[in-house]
């Protein structure tokens, strides 16, 4: 069985955050020739006197630099998911910018560049989500007894049972599965049916499984 390895977020900041300005990127915009991605305010100005990559020096376009970047939507998604916090930041610097500067140009387009979208509206789970959840004996030949995992999920027959930080891991002793439900010391956790790892927080479950609040 191959063993998972978990990693710290500081080991992937080469891949989420700008080498202009050297903060976690903001309007991922992508350089299409070489594929470097940067924020795009900090791309944009850099064109505005080069017209070369600023990490690997590709010639972006001769005369219309604009034309050879791209939002990248995936990307801006992946650095929210894992930054916890950045967006809800980034939203708030937005309304407190147009707060304060009422005369200026407030955008036509999305409420996200307006900064009026919620972390839940995004798609984003915040760090301090409260999550409710039920727990229950779970019986299965493949398994043996286990401890059912379920959450508010539409459709679902769900008792709130436990209101627990997002940020709390499945496996935490804080949990008290065992005591708390005369298990002996062989305690799985499944969610449908799938045993979930020890080191899943209830924030990545949010992500990887169905869940509304």
């Amino acid at each position: 069985m191959h063993r998972t390895t978990r990693i710290k977020i500081t080991e992937l900041n080469p891949h989420l955050m700008c080498a202009l300005c050297g903060g976690y990127f903001i309007d991922a915009t992508t350089i299409v020739e070489c594929l470097h991605s940067f924020c795009k305010t900090c791309i944009v100005r850099y064109l505005e006197t080069n017209k070369y990559c600023p990490m690997c020096d590709v010639q972006v376009h001769k005369t219309r630099p604009l034309l050879s970047i791209r939002s990248d939507k995936t990307l801006q998604d992946i650095v929210y998911k894992l930054v916890p916090g950045l967006f809800k930041d980034e939203m708030k610097r937005r309304r407190d910018f147009y707060a304060t500067y009422p005369v200026a140009e407030v955008p036509l387009g999305s409420q996200e560049e307006r900064g009026e979208v919620a972390e839940r509206d995004q798609g984003t789970v915040p760090e301090d989500e409260i999550v409710s959840l039920s727990i229950e004996f779970h019986r299965d030949p493949r398994y043996g007894l286990g401890a059912q995992v379920r959450t508010g999920s539409p459709g679902m027959d769900w008792e709130p049972r436990n209101g627990l930080g997002a940020q709390v891991w499945t496996g935490t002793p804080g949990m008290d599965w065992e005591p708390r439900y005369g298990m002996g010391a062989q305690v799985e956790v499944l969610y449908e049916d799938e045993p979930l790892k020890e080191y899943y927080t209830l924030m990545d479950i949010a992500y990887i499984y169905p869940w509304r609040k």
